[in-house]
């Protein structure tokens, strides 16, 4: 998108779209949101898998290759590790589909936020418009762009709940898939030396 496809307040319309400005907004700015939910659901899901696979593969083989002191060790560690993996993902995956179930009030909440003044209106654009132009980039990276909108909407927590749930799962989402990938590869790395432990 070029400076002159950028969404501008008062040109928010399409040629045959009879809305007013602040309801086409409104509407671009939830489809946008709900895409970005729906990419990270998918990104949640894959990585629960890899974050399963490789923590509980590991923590087997730890076990079967470990005695006594360094056994008991590593089963608090692996547990940790586990809990620590596993968990980050299902957060993750467990706040984006509560605001999912909870779209419809994201409307409702949207309007109010962007008419409240110009500021709140100039954000929302500008992270329609990251949406809009970020198809082929990570959804962990397009997430950031909401964290201004975050910011604004946090201030009005009370009136606006379902607005700042979906925004706090977005903004907090590429920090929870860290710690999962951390933690699975953490565990795919030390599986070899558990195989080398049992095969000498």
């Amino acid at each position: 998108m070029n400076d002159d496809d950028a969404i501008s307040p008062d040109s928010i319309n399409g040629p045959d779209d009879n809305r007013q400005p602040l309801d086409q907004l409104t509407d671009r700015a939830v489809d946008g949101l709900l895409g970005l939910l729906r990419r990270a659901n998918a990104l949640a899901g894959g990585v629960l898998i890899f974050v399963f696979v490789t923590s509980a593969g590991s923590f087997l083989l730890g076990l079967a290759a470990l005695d006594d002191g360094a056994r008991s060790a590593w089963l608090l560690l692996g547990t940790i590790g586990i809990a620590a993996g596993i968990g980050s993902a299902l957060l993750a995956i467990w706040r984006l589909l509560k605001v999912r179930r909870k779209s419809d009030k994201l409307t409702g909440e949207l309007r109010r936020f962007i008419g409240a003044d110009g500021d709140a209106e100039r954000t929302v654009i500008d992270a329609v418009e990251a949406t809009e132009v970020s198809a082929d980039e990570s959804i962990v990276a397009v997430s950031r762009q909401f964290s201004s909108m975050r910011d604004g909407v946090d201030q009005q927590e009370l009136n606006l709940p379902e607005l700042s749930m979906a925004l706090r799962s977005l903004t907090t989402f590429p920090g929870l898939m860290a710690l999962a990938v951390v933690t699975g590869f953490a565990f795919a790395l030390v599986s070899p030396i558990f195989v080398l432990v049992l095969l000498f």
